[in-house]
């Protein structure tokens, strides 16, 4: 609904002609506008002004926001950041938001329900991959066009930590996931709880957490289990994952995206989930306890069971979604977002030395298999350039493996496209001229995985990354020489 500008609203912000409001919240007035030269109507965020960082936060993530697919978000038109207040100029849903559409006509049933939730699981995989946090996930965030609901109003002009207790509740606290409460930033894994709680507000008509006081409001997110009892049964247990307490035990994007397009009662779609690392709100990756990929008591979610015709519309989108999403790794992801990531790689050998990993889909613990050491023709600073297969990293990556003689893990480390990680790797494997590491939780968020150091005759080493345990659908590689 357009609402009438205000009186000390501006008529104008760059070329385009503000015609009335849309709508308003923490983060600025959002304005129907529309362009000085003619053309479609576009929305325009009016942001409240910010500090230089704020800023440069802003012009970072709107470069990221250019790789989201347009299908699933309002595609980021143009964007001010210099002038006294940035603004962001996105292109305009003629639609009402998900919150209006349940306050008028009441939840969502049916095939009805299952588009919205398996259109805005996408969008927000897209969103993740893109290396982005929404931050601010929740019902009036989700615009419902004629071709489909939009993720929109990215949580991209919030400075660091901004989404916590700690600086005062930003967003609805409904929407709200137990770790932000406590003080941690938000990350994808907060996404994903806001989202399952977006969902079950769309197929019930009420929020899962209440929507009376605050201080009620927060207690039950932090210690109470929602009643899911009103949504269909193949809904509740993927839900119920997604409002875990615990954010290690909640599938990523990309695994719901999977889960629900994946028919059949006995497909066990989402595989499991790493819990977090110690250190608060870092990117998810390989931890020594032990794994789970749902809340405890539970069975595995099943897939979605839809239409033919449904499941087709939805496949032949998820196809396209997947190949970019799961070429192009989530390697850093906004606010300590985390990475898809899988417990570490089996103890076995690859069956074939020149693809590693096939043939191994079986997953050991994080800690070092008894008595496994670096032997003293491995040990040594080693550093060199590899490139993926994923056709969108051009330029490859920097890689750095420090080792040392007797000891069970190695320092790693990787410059790709100006992003930086570093962490531990832990060694799970020994052969003659191969070693074979698990790498999981690291600063910078890169994707976990499992890497095997190949000893050549010319005195280097061959270099293989590989998203195992998982899909398995990227492989890094390159040489490694001896500083």
């Amino acid at each position: 609904m357009v609402h009438p500008l205000a009186p000390d609203d501006p008529e104008s912000l760059g070329g385009y002609r503000l015609a009335g409001r849309l709508g308003e919240g923490g983060q600025g007035v959002v304005y129907l506008a529309h362009p000085a030269g003619g053309g479609d109507p576009v929305a325009v965020k009016l942001l409240s002004a910010g500090d230089r960082e704020t800023r440069a936060r802003l012009a970072r993530e709107l470069d990221a926001l250019e790789g989201i697919a347009s299908f699933c978000t309002a595609r980021v038109l143009d964007a001010s950041v210099d002038g006294p207040r940035p603004y962001v100029v996105s292109e305009y849903v003629d639609g009402p938001s998900l919150a209006e559409r349940v306050r008028e006509r009441g939840p969502l049933r049916g095939g009805e329900l299952e588009r919205l939730i398996v259109g805005t699981a996408t969008a927000l995989a897209a969103i993740h991959a893109a290396g982005i946090v929404h931050r601010d996930f929740k019902p009036g965030n989700v615009l419902l066009g004629p071709d489909g609901p939009r993720v929109v109003d990215f949580g991209i002009a919030r400075a660091e930590g901004s989404a916590t207790l700690t600086s005062g509740i930003i967003g609805t606290p409904a929407y709200l996931a137990p770790e932000q409460i406590n003080g941690t930033p938000a990350s994808a894994a907060s996404d994903v709880f806001a989202w399952a709680a977006s969902m079950v507000y769309a197929g019930t008509g009420v929020s899962p957490f209440g929507a009376d006081t605050v201080p009620a409001v927060l207690h039950r997110v932090l210690h109470a289990e929602p009643d899911l009892s009103a949504l269909p049964g193949r809904l509740r247990e993927l839900l119920a994952a997604c409002l875990s307490k615990d954010p290690g035990r909640r599938p990523t994007a990309q695994q719901l995206m999977v889960a629900l397009v994946a028919p059949g009662p006995s497909h066990s779609p989402v595989p499991p989930v790493a819990q977090p690392s110690a250190s608060p709100g870092a990117p998810v990756g390989a931890s020594p306890r032990p794994q789970a990929d749902t809340v405890p008591g539970r069975s595995r979610p099943r897939g979605l069971v839809m239409g033919a015709v449904g499941v087709a519309a939805v496949l032949a989108t998820s196809a396209v979604v997947a190949f970019v999403l799961l070429n192009r790794p989530p390697d850093r992801l906004t606010d300590t977002g985390r990475s898809p990531s899988a417990a570490p790689p089996a103890t076995t050998s690859p069956a074939d030395p020149a693809t590693p990993g096939s043939g191994s889909g079986t997953s050991a613990p994080s800690r070092p298999a008894a008595g496994l050491k670096i032997p003293a023709a491995f040990a040594g600073d080693w550093s060199g350039h590899t490139t993926s297969t994923n056709p969108l990293d051009g330029d490859g990556a920097d890689n750095e493996v420090r080792m040392k003689k007797g000891e069970s893990t190695a320092a790693w480390r990787e410059d790709n496209n100006g992003g930086k990680c570093k962490g531990t790797i832990t060694l799970t494997q020994v052969e003659d001229t191969r070693l074979t590491f698990s790498l999981g939780a690291n600063e910078g968020g890169c994707i976990a995985g499992t890497i095997w150091l190949d000893l050549r005759s010319d005195g280097t080493l061959g270099y293989t990354w590989r998203d195992e345990p998982g899909l398995g659908l990227v492989t890094q590689t390159g040489s490694l020489s001896k500083n």
